[in-house]
């Protein structure tokens, strides 16, 4: 089935799940519920994140997607709430991972062609390396640190067989007007 009909089913998909759009886990599965069945045995990788700026708090549920790392105050951690993949399995559940927010969260969600391209001895580009990258890039736009991320994997693969994506978004809190 060609991918560009499969993304546009996960669009539909998380689309009718908007009522659930606070809890990750519970839109996530709703997800799966439509997927199920429904994609010719090819499945979906996915990541979904809440966040609730007036509590000043973040929700975070995956579905066989790589964890999530979270940028604060020079430290990288990994967030990993993690479930079965979509359309596979009817009897997936999934979970929501809780973080508090502060001011200055980097939040860095990517698929798994970054940490698994290759080099020509075929060591893989790993975790480690990208949790380097966002150190070294925190000062960076979030828009220049995706592209030095992109082109540090792409600098190190051989050949690139996988997508590269990378999503990364700052949290800067709302200042309420006095």
């Amino acid at each position: 089935m060609p991918a560009a009909l499969i993304a546009s089913m996960v669009k539909v998909a998380a689309t009718s799940q908007r009522a659930k759009a606070a809890d990750p886990a519970r839109l996530l599965a709703g997800m799966n519920q439509v997927l199920c069945g429904n994609t010719q045995a090819q499945f979906v990788t996915a990541a979904y994140i809440h966040l609730d700026s007036e509590s000043a708090t973040l929700q975070y549920s995956a579905a066989g997607h790589p964890p999530m790392l979270l940028l604060r105050k020079g430290t990288v951690l990994d967030i990993v709430e993690n479930g079965l993949m979509l359309a596979a399995f009817d009897f997936a559940t999934y979970s929501n991972a809780a973080q508090p927010l502060e001011p200055g969260d980097r939040f860095f969600l990517d698929t798994d062609g970054l940490i698994e391209a290759a080099n020509a001895k075929g060591d893989f580009f790993g975790q480690e390396a990208l949790a380097e990258l966002m150190r070294q890039t925190a000062e960076l736009s979030a828009s220049a640190a995706s592209d030095q991320v992109i082109s540090a994997v792409q600098r190190w693969a051989v050949s690139q067989d996988d997508d590269l994506t990378v999503l990364v978004c700052d949290h800067v809190p709302r200042v309420s007007p006095d």
